[in-house]
């Protein structure tokens, strides 16, 4: 079983605290990006890159996690599985790497509900004669609270795939984003 790194960089820096984990998070997300550009349904892993929870419309990731929450899972583990593949990722680690995206995916589901009542609210107050600028305020506030509660999810499902990884396999990554990118690094 290859080792995870856990623990701390030399002089006692926690790893999530270093510039290169967060540069393999973002490997990771730039490797689901470049599968969303040619995946025949990339709103699901749109979403999971950090293209919004809620979608657009009836296509949009949120719509099709709630239209099916099993292909949404399905859509984002082929991502990750296609992100790791590149990186010889073992068995193992696609398997844990899975159960990260399905739990994140069922994880989102409520705040995609969320985020559609919020709108709706929004409608309805938009909607009436006269404006209620408070009402409009606490509307904000709930979706900003909703919106930043999924950003934590979305940064700890990062972490825990990285985790997932070494070290080495990490640094690939971030290899290949900065390829992907066009960056020269």
């Amino acid at each position: 079983m290859p080792e995870t790194n856990q623990g701390t960089e030399a002089g006692g820096t926690p790893l999530w605290l270093t510039r290169r984990f967060w540069l393999a998070a973002s490997a990771i997300v730039a490797a689901l990006t470049l599968l969303a550009a040619v995946a025949p349904r990339a709103s699901a892993y749109r979403a999971l890159t950090g293209h919004g929870f809620g979608g657009h419309g009836r296509h949009g990731f949120g719509a099709q996690v709630l239209k099916d929450p099993a292909a949404a899972k399905q859509h984002a583990g082929m991502a990750v599985e296609w992100a790791l593949r590149g990186v010889d990722a073992t068995e193992e680690q696609k398997q844990r790497a899975r159960r990260i995206t399905d739990r994140l995916v069922d994880e989102l589901v409520p705040s995609i509900e969320k985020h559609r009542g919020f709108r709706e609210a929004m409608a309805r107050e938009l909607a009436r004669p006269e404006i209620d600028r408070e009402a409009l305020e606490r509307l904000r506030q709930e979706e900003l609270a909703l919106a930043d509660a999924a950003s934590r999810r979305l940064v700890a499902a990062i972490a825990d795939l990285g985790e997932v990884l070494t070290p080495e396999q990490r640094a690939e990554l971030v290899a290949f984003a900065h390829r992907f990118h066009g960056e020269a690094h």
